[in-house]
């Protein structure tokens, strides 16, 4: 869901401020795996976060 601070729209900088704060460090070189998109809404209108999971079952 978009900021309401920018008109409902993604706030892909911010995003990519917390990520380097966490990888791509030196304490943490490893780059996970990620994807960034927006949506129109979430099932609950105080949601803010929609969390996408890819799970492999040994």
């Amino acid at each position: 869901v978009g900021d309401p601070a920018k008109e409902g729209k993604l706030d892909f900088a911010g995003s990519m401020e917390g990520y380097r704060q966490f990888y791509g460090t030196a304490e943490q070189p490893n780059l996970p795996a990620r994807s960034a998109m927006q949506v129109a809404a979430l099932v609950n209108p105080g949601y803010l976060v929609e969390i996408e999971v890819t799970a492999v079952r040994p």
